[in-house]
């Protein structure tokens, strides 16, 4: 009971309390009509229209789906309280958390006449709570992605995801010692209004957990969106100023609210990034910035207040972990990968040293009788002879020799040591030039040739002999593989430190056993191949530090890859 001191002011109290609880008030009647509210109501459901008149269900956007859930139901029917959650998205795009509280009121007689209904705006409280756990579950996912393009994603989709950190644009820069330079590295975030207003209403509808969002955001992710692309054209010298520099070098969060009129923000940097408020934050691992976080909300033009840029450095610091676990790893598979070519290598050099040994050997003891054979048969043949079945067998002698004396003449190279005599030299020139001089061969054999020239080939040191021979045995063998005609695609590049030749065919392409074995020395897959062409030329590119690499699908062709390296 009230004390009597308050009777006659419950309205008054009734007033302050709902004031000082910042709630939203109605009253519904026993058919759940709305008929009567606070104007605060309105303000915290984000209602259009005024809510008298209209049912609960309605306005509330009830989260129950049926009546049997109902807890303004439940609270009629049974006479007590309930308490229901709610989240709504404002045109903005934001998301609010609203508690409903259910009251039954009675009248003189005991009944329950109306129900009132309290709405109470906890989106703070929730926000707190959600934080703690999102960034623990940020850290689960990025600690279990070792991939590192994938992970950068990753971590600029959790900075603008709506269910997460709630940015609307991020870039991510990266340090790169070497070069002495901070550079733009990736960006995620929409490209205009337009994209931004359709992308937060999908995604608000469509993707309530954050790890169905990551996924559909990596399934769904482009590299040529302009944010992307302006992103990767920013570079900074580390031993110059700038807000990218300083945030890096004294590995703290920048905070720039007012960027147009701010005097130390560089006038190329804002044209690139566009928003006048912007946060910068460290990626830090051991005490050493390895790149950092720039996000701002150009869009929705909410203020980036202190909390968010705590939030966001918090999410940064699992973030760097995440990055040098994810490098590290890459350099781990990079130096096992190195360790396996280098092993397979030695095992093809000895083989071949033994292989050359063995047939410079035989070559040398059958080439001797074999011209013996070979100059009695011609001789032979250029007698008249009376009787043809004596001549054709003397030809088909003679045709033998001929094939066994070209297999002798491959052996012989393959097992004779060659002096490289390496000049300067352009690979496009070389190329052509062969090009040119098969012509009519590609002719004869129904291709389609293909050049694809690089005008930024640099000349590099390599013996064009020897180099001619390893394109002459690869062409060769792509028109050999593309029987009924085809296209030959040859395509020179500059790839890191090497110049890249492709040489692509439209052939019948090969089988993994075959590929692993087409560098074998003797190894063939024809009927009158020796099998040397190819661990040839793996040898004479070995010889110039380069190397050569294969792709191949049956049906679809093979594409050799040859990479000889720029010396400077």
């Amino acid at each position: 009971m009230l004390p009597d001191i308050f009777k006659n002011r419950v309205e008054d109290i009734l007033c302050n309390v709902i004031t000082t609880l910042e709630a939203g008030v109605s009253i519904v009647d026993k058919n759940l009509i709305i008929v009567w509210s606070n104007e605060l109501l309105a303000h915290i459901l984000h209602l259009k229209e005024n809510p008298l008149g209209k049912s609960c269900r309605e306005v509330y956007a009830c989260e129950c789906p049926g009546t049997e859930n109902c807890t303004i139901l439940q609270a009629l029917s049974h006479g007590e309280r309930r308490i229901s959650s709610t989240q709504l998205i404002t045109e903005k795009g934001e998301r609010r958390y609203i508690q409903n509280f259910s009251i039954p009121v009675k009248n003189e007689k005991g009944d329950i006449s109306n129900l009132l209904k309290l709405s109470i705006d906890i989106t703070e409280k929730e926000e707190k709570i959600r934080q703690i756990s999102l960034l623990r579950k940020l850290s689960e996912l990025m600690h279990g992605t070792l991939q590192i393009d994938r992970l950068l994603h990753l971590i600029l989709t959790c900075v603008t995801a709506g269910v997460a950190l709630g940015f609307n644009r991020a870039r991510l820069f990266l340090v790169d010692k070497e070069k002495n330079i901070v550079y733009g590295k990736m960006a995620v975030g929409p490209s205009n209004q337009e994209e931004a207003s359709k992308i937060w209403s999908e995604i608000a509808n469509k993707y309530e957990e954050l790890e169905d969002l990551i996924k559909a955001s990596e399934d769904n992710y482009r590299d040529d969106t302009p944010l992307h692309l302006i992103t990767r054209l920013m570079a900074y010298p580390l031993d110059e100023e700038g807000i990218v520099i300083s945030c890096i070098k004294n590995k703290m969060p920048v905070l720039i609210k007012d960027a147009v009129n701010s005097p130390n923000i560089d006038k190329k940097f804002l044209n690139m990034i566009e928003a006048n408020e912007f946060v910068c934050v460290p990626l830090l691992v051991k005490e050493e910035a390895i790149g950092l976080i720039c996000a701002d909300n150009f869009y929705s033009r909410n203020p980036i207040t202190e909390e968010h840029v705590q939030l966001l450095c918090t999410f940064a610091s699992q973030a760097a972990l995440a990055i040098e676990n994810a490098e590290a790893y890459k350099k781990l598979g990079e130096k096992i990968q190195q360790l396996k070519e280098t092993q397979e290598r030695l095992i093809c050099s000895e083989r071949l040293g033994v292989i050359g040994n063995m047939a410079a050997y035989v070559a040398h003891e059958i080439r001797n009788p074999l011209v013996t054979i070979g100059g009695f048969a011609r001789a032979i043949l250029r007698t008249s002879h009376p009787d043809d079945q004596i001549k054709q067998g003397i030809e088909i002698i003679v045709e033998e020799v001929n094939r066994l004396e070209k297999i002798l003449k491959n052996i012989m190279d393959f097992s004779k040591p060659h002096e490289l005599v390496k000049t300067d030299s352009q690979i496009n020139e070389i190329v052509e030039n062969i090009c040119s001089l098969m012509e009519p061969y590609f002719k004869n054999s129904n291709i389609q040739l293909m050049r694809k020239f690089s005008a930024s080939i640099p000349k590099i040191i390599i013996d064009t002999t020897q180099i001619k021979q390893v394109f002459l045995n690869i062409i060769k063998n792509a028109v050999e593989s593309m029987p009924k005609g085809g296209t030959l695609t040859i395509e020179t590049a500059v790839e890191d430190n090497y110049v890249k030749i492709n040489i692509a065919d439209t052939g019948e392409g090969m089988s993994a056993e075959i590929i692993r074995n087409i560098f074998v020395p003797f190894f063939t897959t024809k009927a009158d191949g020796t099998g040397v062409g190819l661990a040839v030329s793996q040898k004479i590119l070995d010889e110039h530090g380069g190397c050569i690499r294969v792709k191949s699908l049956l049906k679809q062709g093979s594409t050799f890859s040859i990479y000889l390296p720029i010396i400077k």
